[in-house]
């Protein structure tokens, strides 16, 4: 049952439609599907019985669930790690058969992604479906908010801020909607370089970590006072750190055995291609041949991620938006960017490599894979958690790195 309530979201969010069966990637296929309490005790109260017996059998209690809203129960996945309700075109029998009141609150949700800050709600999508992520990073025009009145279907809040909370009087959380809006205005000012916006949006929240150390009750005259064109007057690319770059993000694909751990087919063809193309046998390859690197990574990124950088600031807009950053990773305002600039990075790195190898790319293909990507690696948080633990064990978690970072 829709109700009106009271939303801001991006403009793109009226243009999406699930295309079901459709789909080259379905959001049933490969994940663990999450069932509330409400549905759960519908579905084994159904009065259709080919329907309930396919709910005793598929459709168990989660022992240790979080939240009764939203992960109850769990749908026991085929052993293709395909959901047992999908039929053979890809389509669900629950929606077909019973109703759209009788998906769960997650498959009625997805891709929607909610949040609340100070009580309002927020809207966006999740770029992890390949639909939303066609809408939303094929935008050349960028991206732009709204706010009004729509008509909403069951949702799940993923995140909340509230930022008159008493422990947040002395924190830069009390100032979130400034510093986010900060943020956002300046990815999507391209009147600089997205290279110098990714550098300028490191050093504005390292500097304004530093502020709130001692006192965060200038935050907003610091806001006010930040110098964008001065701080990017100090961004300076330095085609060498490619090499480090490249020895980082190797580390990062073995350490974390992606071929062996990762469920998605299509990441992992990914990082086959990936790392034919690096063709890196052991460290002596790249310290012999660092000019192959850097001529092979400065074509791609000239070629290819210069001209279709809007999909790229789509991507960080979208994610700044969605998953109320800079408090993205953890309560550090760094940390949430470190990580964002891993993300924008680790694919412009895959994406590279795999260039070595097929020398064929397109404007849809990035789009195709910044949705594997996004539903391979962001959707396994233990991954994300690997990757900020490794970065802050060997004091990565400054702007130096994040320079090598930026290319």
């Amino acid at each position: 049952m829709k109700k009106k309530i009271n939303l801001k979201y991006p403009l793109y969010f009226k243009e999406f439609e699930c295309i079901g069966g459709k789909c080259e990637d379905s959001c049933c296929i490969g994940w663990d599907i999450d069932i509330d309490k409400q549905s759960f005790r519908k579905y084994h109260k159904v009065d259709n019985d080919e329907m309930r017996e396919m709910f005793h059998k598929n459709v168990h209690n989660n022992p240790d669930y979080t939240d009764v809203e939203i992960d109850y129960g769990k749908i026991k996945l085929n052993a293709d790690k395909r959901c047992p309700f999908l039929d053979e075109c890809n389509y669900c029998i629950i929606y077909s058969k019973l109703g759209e009141d009788y998906l769960s609150n997650v498959c009625t949700h997805f891709p929607r992604v909610m949040n609340k800050v100070d009580g309002q709600l927020e809207i966006s999508l999740d770029i992890a479906c390949p639909e939303a992520a066609r809408i939303i990073l094929n935008k050349e025009e960028g991206i732009e908010f709204a706010q009004n009145d729509e008509n909403i279907n069951k949702y799940i809040i993923s995140g909340t801020i509230d930022t008159k909370q008493k422990e947040y009087e002395d924190h830069p959380l009390r100032y979130f909607k400034e510093i986010r809006q900060f943020c956002l205005d300046l990815m999507k000012n391209r009147e600089y370089t997205l290279n110098e916006r990714m550098y300028v949006l490191g050093d504005f929240l390292c500097a304004l970590e530093e502020e709130c150390e001692y006192d965060c009750s200038n935050v907003l005259e610091f806001i006010d006072n930040y110098n964008i064109k001065e701080a990017t007057s100090e961004y300076e690319k330095d085609s060498l750190n490619y090499i480090l770059q490249i020895s980082f993000f190797k580390n990062v694909v073995d350490s974390l055995n992606i071929l062996e751990e990762i469920d998605s087919e299509k990441f992992k063809e990914a990082t086959r291609e990936l790392l034919q193309g690096l063709d890196i046998k052991d460290k002596e390859d790249l310290a012999e041949n660092p000019h192959k690197y850097i001529e092979a990574f400065e074509s791609y990124n000239e070629n290819y991620v210069d001209k279709y950088n809007y999909i790229f600031e789509n991507y960080i807009v979208n994610f700044i938006y969605n998953n109320l950053f800079p408090f993205s990773e953890s309560d550090s305002m760094f940390e949430g960017y470190i990580m964002l600039l891993v993300r924008y990075s680790f694919m412009k790195f895959y994406l590279a490599g795999k260039y070595m190898n097929n020398k064929q790319e397109s404007k849809d293909n990035i789009v195709k894979f910044v949705q594997v990507f996004s539903k391979a690696i962001e959707h396994d948080k233990n991954y994300m958690l690997e990757v900020l633990d490794y970065i802050i064990e060997n004091d990565y978690d400054n702007m130096e790195f994040a320079k090598m970072l930026i290319l």
